[in-house]
């Protein structure tokens, strides 16, 4: 959109985001930062790809619609000197181009249902982490059906794992990008804007509203030292050093985490994880996790590093789940009762510092993202049945192996 670029200095993420070309684009950035002014530029920018169609841009609700989104579109109208007819009835802006003419239609996302029988070019949903659920993404989706592109788009401030998390980082289909943008990228802003948040915002905080980055918002992040950006990074399996295996039980599903270790930094480096779900009749899970590992990898060191309540726990009548492993080929090495769950946890957040996760193993990296503590203390919240168990049969392996010493303190008398 020239006419855009001659009437805005754009900041690098909001050129980015408006002149994204791909299908469906998020806008992910601190408070602050432009996102509901690159929003507006964004529809405005469909509605010249799209002459006599409708663009529909919302908000999480009604207020919302009003106090934000309309000024900033009528500011951004006004600025680039667009012709524009409004209809307050309809919530309707028609915006003139040379070529013609677009509606653009604003709603509130809280009444997604009332988007049914709409047929549109593109639609937008501004600070879209603020909705509960996606279903007025997808409810959007499934209106684009009349115009040239068929986009849908988002700006937000995160919100922790949610769904646009959840669309464009955890599992981004063909299609979806994501532009990220910090507080900090607004030259415009007084410094003392900056300044009050983070004197009001902790460190988590600050990364979410500040940084424009995904974070834990919730009680407590268990897992508080791991760093996507920092511990996530490409691993490659060495078939000259042995495997460590940190597995955790249950009866459904059965996890592993596979790691070597190496003299240099990172000690720790994770290449893979194995996952095995209950399919039925009275198939042993800790033989079928044992013969997946055997399978992938063909190491004759592979060290299991187990829950030490296998040692007594038959998933047979006649074995133990430690007995399967060794009949299985492994070597078992586990304490006899398990590790307070505090020292566990405080020795996989020490080896943060000295270790690497491969982007695939998206089950423990979940985990160590997710998993939180329960409010007010070091007990962690076992309510989500999907987290936690890669977690734990890491830090099996890593509190033999690296646990974090707790200091003795010693008596003296005078």
């Amino acid at each position: 959109m020239d006419s855009t670029q001659k009437s805005y200095k754009l900041f690098q993420h909001q050129s980015d985001f408006v002149h994204q070309t791909n299908k469906y684009s998020a806008l992910v950035a601190g408070y602050g930062s432009g996102k509901t002014t690159a929003f507006c530029l964004r529809a405005l920018k469909e509605c010249g790809k799209n002459p006599g169609k409708r663009i529909l841009i919302a908000e999480p609700t009604y207020p919302m619609v009003r106090d934000v989104l309309r000024p900033c579109l009528e500011n951004a109208l006004h600025e680039i000197g667009f012709a524009y007819e409004y209809s307050a009835t309809e919530m309707r802006y028609r915006v003139k181009w040379k070529g013609g003419w677009a509606d653009v239609l604003l709603r509130s996302a809280e009444n997604y249902q009332r988007w049914a029988g709409l047929n549109l070019a593109s639609f937008g949903i501004d600070e879209a982490d603020q909705l509960k659920d996606d279903m007025p993404w997808k409810m959007g989706l499934s209106r684009l059906r009349d115009g040239n592109t068929l986009t849908g788009f988002v700006s937000t401030t995160p919100e922790g794992f949610k769904w646009v998390w959840s669309y464009w980082v955890d599992e981004p289909k063909p299609g979806y990008d994501i532009v990220k943008g910090k507080t900090s990228d607004n030259t415009k802003l007084p410094p003392a804007f900056i300044e009050s948040l983070m004197q009001n915002y902790d460190e988590r905080l600050q990364k979410a509203y500040l940084d424009g980055e995904f974070v834990n918002l919730q009680f407590g992040q268990t897992y508080y030292v791991f760093d996507r950006d920092k511990n996530v990074k490409d691993v490659q399996y060495n078939p000259a050093l042995p495997i460590s295996v940190g597995m955790d039980f249950n009866v459904d599903p059965i996890t592993a985490v596979l790691c070597q270790t190496y003299h240099d930094k990172p000690k720790v480096r994770v290449f893979d994880e194995v996952e095995i779900h209950h399919n039925s009749g009275h198939e042993l899970m800790t033989e079928r996790i044992a013969r997946e590992i055997k399978r992938r990898y063909n190491n004759r060191q592979i060290t299991v590093y187990p829950d030490p309540s296998g040692r007594a726990r038959k998933t047979s009548s006649l074995f133990t789940d430690h007995d399967i492993l060794r009949n299985e080929g492994f070597k078992v090495i586990a304490k006899r009762t398990a590790p307070a769950v505090i020292d566990r946890v405080n020795s996989t957040n020490k080896i943060m510092d000295s270790c690497i996760i491969s982007p695939k193993c998206r089950g423990f990296i979940r985990d160590l993202e997710q998993t939180v503590n329960k409010e007010g203390t070091r007990e962690i919240d076992k309510s989500n049945k999907d987290l936690t168990h890669f977690s734990d049969g890491f830090g099996y392996f890593i509190d033999f192996e690296y646990p974090v010493r707790r200091p003795t303190t010693r008596t003296y008398m005078a």
